[in-house]
């Protein structure tokens, strides 16, 4: 085991932040109980996982676990009403005693290669951001193809080795920058009028619904997944996508 490890405040931070748009706590989600994931402790992992609502939100999921005291997972998503044209936001948090993998991103509602009004509002502003973390040790790009395909052009990954003081928080600082950016995008957004824009927005989120539900149920095929046991791993792909 990794003992004596600070391990990072990652709900935390995520959760002072969220806390900007006034979420409500959420004990259900399309007709199943979720409170069995707000605490938990299975023989090799303990934690917590959590969902909300808010204004402009269908819904916020977050949360973070770790596994048999060597690692650290952390997990954000805030999907937003069909109303809005706002991206999704993924955080992905994966820390163990050497070092972090992670992954942070504004999932695009719309092919954002073509609607340049869509890349200006929401990828050029944040562009400032994905340059500063560009430096941040260990940057390199997702490994997995499906993620990847959803991601927009400026998503964050990295490998962040853990080889002196502060590491732990500078891997942190880009999910955190992101989400004050994506929250001041919620604030501002108003409701998509265009019905062919809408029909295009409702396709897209359910791909990348889709794609993330898939990946996440193979994944907890393995370690993580007979860590967290049944049914709190069935629960956390409920609750996130």
């Amino acid at each position: 085991m990794a003992e004596g490890i600070q391990w990072s405040p990652y709900r935390e931070k995520m959760r002072e932040l969220i806390d900007q748009i006034s979420v409500r706590e959420i004990k259900e989600w399309k007709g199943q109980d979720i409170r069995a994931a707000g605490e938990f402790k299975t023989q090799e992992a303990y934690g917590g996982l959590k969902a909300y609502s808010a204004d402009k939100v269908e819904k916020v999921a977050l949360g973070d676990f770790l596994v048999r005291g060597e690692i650290h997972y952390g997990l954000c998503t805030i999907i937003p009403a069909e109303a809005y044209d706002v991206p999704f936001f993924i955080s992905r948090w994966d820390e163990r005693e050497k070092e972090i993998i992670l992954l942070v991103d504004l999932m695009p509602t719309v092919d954002s290669l073509i609607d340049e009004g869509y890349r200006k509002k929401y990828f050029d502003s944040i562009q400032p951001l994905w340059e500063r973390f560009a430096s941040l040790p260990g940057i390199c790009p997702e490994e997995n193809d499906a993620i990847r395909s959803l991601c927009s052009i400026i998503y964050t990954a990295a490998q962040v080795p853990i080889d002196k003081e502060g590491m732990r928080l500078a891997a942190l600082a880009p999910h955190t920058e992101y989400l004050k950016a994506y929250l001041n995008f919620l604030k501002e957004a108003m409701p998509i009028e265009d019905e062919a824009k809408r029909k295009e927005i409702k396709r897209k989120r359910e791909a990348i619904r889709e794609t993330l539900n898939m990946d996440y149920r193979e994944l907890l095929k393995g370690p993580m997944g007979k860590a967290l046991g049944s049914p709190i791993s069935e629960l956390m792909v409920h609750m996130f996508f």
